[in-house]
């Protein structure tokens, strides 16, 4: 399981003066590295798997579809799209799983993007894990340097805060997956959060960021985020 891959991104880069080769050779490595690693059967990316909107760039357009079939090789793929996602069912080979933007559920667990609201279904496990935010956490030394690293977020989900069709009686504890692309830091939770990428769960006040507990990519336990604000 991914999140925000967001193939394509050295085309905006590029338009901005940042000339970069592009990334999506290395990135195929890397999953197919995690893939062997882990002995997955089952790739599952939680959206943003490309970048570019409205239009998608010819790099999009000749670099994913063979990204694809070397990951058909190895593992099953499946996609739920995230708000990045427009013109990827043209690009991605037959074999290449959709599911609708509201998510799916596997078991006990449900997944989603984030940028729209999840199903009911989805929201009836007992844990939700989703993309779309760029978690990371902004660390600074005292002599004034500072560095952003990917985090997790770990939340408790209000249910009073969800539109009445959607509400549980035992909502799911909420997971926030950081970017999976190195040329995406990250939003720092405890310097900013920018509404605009947050997405309904967040807007609607049923997650609170300020209540969110920080983890880093190895799992060390950071505190709340209105902790970490504090230092």
């Amino acid at each position: 399981m991914l999140a925000d891959l967001h193939l394509g991104l050295e085309s905006e880069l590029s338009a901005k003066g940042v000339c970069l080769p592009s990334q999506i050779p290395e990135i195929k490595q890397r999953v197919l590295q995690l893939i062997k690693i882990h002995k997955a059967e089952k790739l599952l990316l939680l959206g943003d798997v490309k970048h570019n909107v409205p239009r998608s760039t010819w790099l999009e357009w000749r670099e994913l579809p063979g990204f694809f079939e070397e990951l058909l090789k190895a593992v099953e793929v499946e996609i739920i799209p995230g708000n990045h996602d427009g013109d990827l069912e043209g690009m991605i080979p037959r074999g290449v799983k959709i599911h609708p933007v509201s998510g799916i559920r596997l078991g006990k667990v449900g997944f989603v993007h984030g940028h729209a609201w999840p199903s009911k279904e989805v929201l009836g496990g007992e844990v939700l894990v989703m993309g779309h935010n760029h978690p990371a956490v902004e660390l600074r030394e005292r002599v004034g340097g500072k560095m952003l690293e990917p985090a997790w977020l770990r939340l408790r989900m209000d249910p009073s805060h969800l539109p009445p069709a959607l509400r549980t009686e035992n909502p799911p504890e909420v997971l926030v997956m950081p970017s999976f692309s190195r040329l995406i830091k990250g939003s720092p939770v405890n310097r900013e959060v920018p509404e605009e990428l947050i997405g309904p769960l967040f807007r609607s006040g049923a997650l609170s960021m300020e209540k969110a507990e920080v983890y880093l990519l190895d799992g060390t336990y950071l505190g709340r985020v209105t902790e970490l604000c504090e230092i």
